[in-house]
């Protein structure tokens, strides 16, 4: 159950993340602007890894800090609020200690492992092959994003929640696979059009087989999907 817990909480960072990438899709701004705004998020995604990778102990260094003077203010508020008997700012702080405390085990449970030792890989690659496909397809990079949003996080649910059978030499599960493909052909249908759900089932397929052998899903999913939507003669959004 928590490790379901953990995935529920990092796909919904990861859809969140998504949202931004869509945007300048979404809203119809001009090629230039488009290539600006995911400059500017690939920047700061790169500077985001690059600091994670090689000052992570500054980082240490300066959350202890700022934990304990955050404790140090904690605890002469709570002197304080003995003294004057104030039982409603005790109780503020407690509700605020609460609070803390879930944010604490809401980043500890969405950061995987390897993103607590080298940094947040996946959000760097996302961004990377986001830019990519627009450069490469120009819009196309539309199917791109959506793939990230309903593919990528449905075959991931579906993988843990009912996988049994695993792909060759990778942990992907053809149940996902299978329902992460049926809820994008789905959603996209939807949007385009429902005469071309089996086109787009297939690409759902497709990007299973890229998922498990890419080595990192978030750079592959959307160069794929934008480029078969792009060969397939998909109706641009």
């Amino acid at each position: 159950m928590n490790r379901v817990k953990a995935l529920l909480y990092r796909k919904l960072v990861h859809l969140l993340l998504s949202i931004l990438l869509i945007i300048p899709l979404v809203v119809g701004l001009e090629e230039p602007y488009v290539e600006i705004y995911y400059t500017i998020l690939l920047i700061g995604s790169s500077f985001l890894y690059i600091y994670q990778v090689k000052r992570p102990l500054i980082s240490v260094v300066i959350r202890s800090t700022l934990e304990d003077a955050r404790n140090n203010v904690r605890l002469n508020i709570l002197r304080v609020a003995e003294m004057l008997n104030m039982t409603a700012v005790k109780e503020l702080l407690a509700s605020m200690d609460k609070l803390e405390d879930t944010f604490s085990e809401f980043i500890k449970s969405v950061e995987r492992d390897y993103e607590r030792k080298w940094g947040y890989l996946g959000v760097l690659m996302g961004m990377v092959g986001v830019y990519a496909s627009y450069v490469i397809v120009n819009t196309y990079a539309y199917y791109g994003v959506l793939a990230l949003m309903f593919y990528d996080t449905f075959s991931a649910l579906f993988g843990s929640l009912i996988g049994r059978i695993r792909m060759p030499y990778s942990n992907t599960t053809i149940e996902g696979i299978v329902m992460g493909a049926l809820v994008f052909s789905l959603v996209v249908g939807i949007l385009v059009g429902l005469n071309y759900l089996t086109w787009l089932y297939l690409v759902g397929i497709v990007l299973g087989v890229v998922e498990s052998y890419s080595g990192e899903d978030n750079l592959a999913i959307p160069v794929a999907a934008s480029v078969l939507a792009y060969l397939l003669r998909f109706p641009r959004i």
